[in-house]
């Protein structure tokens, strides 16, 4: 069973396709494309499980996949020449503030397929497809505990923290999350950014707000009244190994983590972008004081 749309997203399909919309980085053996069928809207639930674990009252079903885009949202897939489901991105528009955006609700990648550029592909593809509908902003919401997340989010999609939700999706069964509170930054990207691994954050020491400090860190006082220019908030460099080796320890990045956030975003803080330290094996949020409150 196929289906057509007067409201479906263009897809963006291999060079040379018939109508695509080719993106700046494609794959050779890999064609970007919305989901057509009943089996690929089968298959990307199988994927969601495979990626995330789920329950099945957490997957998004068939049914939704199959009818998203009829009304502007956004279902599609990543394929291998032999049509296997490598990855895909699902998405819902609304209205917020009187504007026509866009909810980026999930994107995974088969563990099989990853290190491919499959996610941004994905997001590219994303991006094209939203701006040909006139949606001008894409929301989406992630664990700013994963490293590799954060850095693929501001460092090469230049997206901006919107706020800090503490524990969004309350108690879930996904082995991915952790058995921790599910915190997420809530961030936005424009439909007309480019992607860009050119970012440099700012380099040397800067104030540190981190539940570990080590020697040689400047921890600031946040009840000092403190405000200097850039500001640096540590995470895990990978939490998914802590938690293996201690619970009570991911938690306490959980927990610090989020006192900070909640403490710079509302003290006029922006997300400025992502920096690792790999001799030391750091990562850290750079921030920049702009004076302007965000929700946190």
């Amino acid at each position: 069973m196929t289906r057509s749309s007067p409201l479906r997203a263009p897809a963006v399909e291999s060079p040379g396709a018939a109508g695509s919309v080719p993106t700046s980085r494609t794959h050779p053996s890999v064609e970007i494309r919305t989901l057509r069928t009943v089996e690929e809207c089968e298959a990307c639930v199988a994927l969601q499980r495979h990626v995330w674990g789920f329950e099945p009252t957490d997957v998004v079903p068939v049914t939704l996949l199959h009818v998203v885009d009829y009304v502007g949202g956004l279902a599609a897939g990543a394929f291998d020449a032999s049509g296997e489901l490598l990855g895909f991105v699902f998405g819902v528009s609304g209205v917020r503030d009187g504007e026509l955006v866009h909810w980026s609700h999930m994107l995974g990648v088969r563990e099989s397929a990853r290190n491919l550029g499959l996610g941004r592909m994905l997001k590219e593809h994303q991006r094209a497809a939203l701006s040909k509908l006139g949606i001008r902003r894409v929301f989406w919401s992630f664990d700013p505990l994963m490293a590799k997340n954060a850095y693929f989010n501001f460092n090469r999609l230049g997206s901006s923290v919107v706020e800090y939700v503490p524990d969004m999706y309350g108690t879930t069964m996904s082995p991915l999350h952790l058995g921790l509170p599910t915190d997420r930054l809530i961030v936005m990207t424009l439909t007309s950014a480019v992607e860009s691994d050119r970012h440099q954050p700012p380099s040397g020491r800067l104030p540190l707000l981190s539940p570990f400090p080590r020697e040689g860190d400047q921890p600031l006082d946040t009840g000092g009244g403190q405000r200097p220019p850039n500001v640096l908030i540590e995470v895990p460099s990978d939490i998914l190994a802590i938690t293996q080796r201690s619970l009570a320890t991911a938690r306490q990045w959980r927990l610090a983590v989020r006192d900070h956030f909640r403490w710079a975003l509302s003290s006029g803080y922006d997300v400025d972008s992502v920096r690792r330290d790999a001799a030391d094996d750091r990562e850290f949020y750079v921030l920049r004081y702009s004076g302007r409150g965000t929700k946190g």
